[in-house]
């Protein structure tokens, strides 16, 4: 049992993390929350939101505070070596997408429109939701956790990629929808890699934090216009 200890808490923190993120509707349903005012609905959704992240970072607290102490004192190493994976986790999606959408005739998945549509009626909601928690809430778990699940390096980014981008389309609505499992998976493949190579939780989440950002910016100049 203690040989596969690290693979076990891994596993179950996913399924926890699984659940709590499928079932957060329903819980706060439960909680009586849509009796509240919209605003107020919103600042508990992001409490939500940082329970299970505060929950992740207390598990992994002392991985996090050494890779964080590390990071920041070798963060020019850090910028020269893996800030290139930003610029090609960008290609690989775009050029994806530009390929499923003229396959399926689709212009964006039901996960994106979704977004979208948050953005433009609760912008502050979504930012700070999208750039502020989603990156170190995913890398913790899609990356740090499930590095301890998957030992292999190849197995590891496998799975993380595909298990990131699935979770992505699971309000997909059709069929040929699930295609964009393909440039949804890519930054998780790619986010994958540079902690193997990187062994610092902070280069991904940095990626990720970078990504997210541009997208929004992106969704927001596209609002303006």
């Amino acid at each position: 049992m203690k040989k596969y200890k690290e693979e076990i808490i891994g596993i179950l923190v996913l399924i926890g993390y699984l659940l709590l993120s499928t079932l957060g509707q329903e819980i706060l349903l439960l909680l009586g929350v849509n009796r509240l005012p919209t605003p107020l609905k919103l600042i508990v959704a992001l409490i939500y939101d940082l329970f299970i992240l505060m929950t992740i970072i207390f598990i992994y607290l002392k991985t996090i505070v050494q890779d964080f102490n590390h990071f920041k004192s070798n963060i020019k190493y850090y910028i020269d070596n893996y800030f290139k994976y930003f610029f090609l986790n960008l290609g690989l999606m775009m050029i994806s997408n530009i390929i499923i959408i003229n396959i399926t005739s689709i212009n964006n998945s039901t996960n994106q429109e979704y977004i979208t549509s948050l953005l433009g009626k609760y912008p502050l909601y979504t930012i700070i939701a999208t750039i502020l928690i989603a990156p170190i809430t995913e890398e913790l778990m899609f990356r740090l956790n499930i590095r301890k699940i998957f030992k292999s390096d190849l197995l590891f980014i496998i799975m993380s990629g595909l298990i990131f981008g699935a979770l992505h389309l699971t309000v997909a609505t059709s069929f040929k929808e699930l295609l964009f499992i393909i440039p949804y998976s890519i930054p998780g493949f790619i986010f994958a890699y540079t902690l193997t190579k990187s062994k610092n939780i902070f280069v991904p989440i940095s990626l990720h934090t970078m990504h997210n950002t541009l997208m929004i910016l992106l969704q927001l100049l596209l609002t303006l216009k």
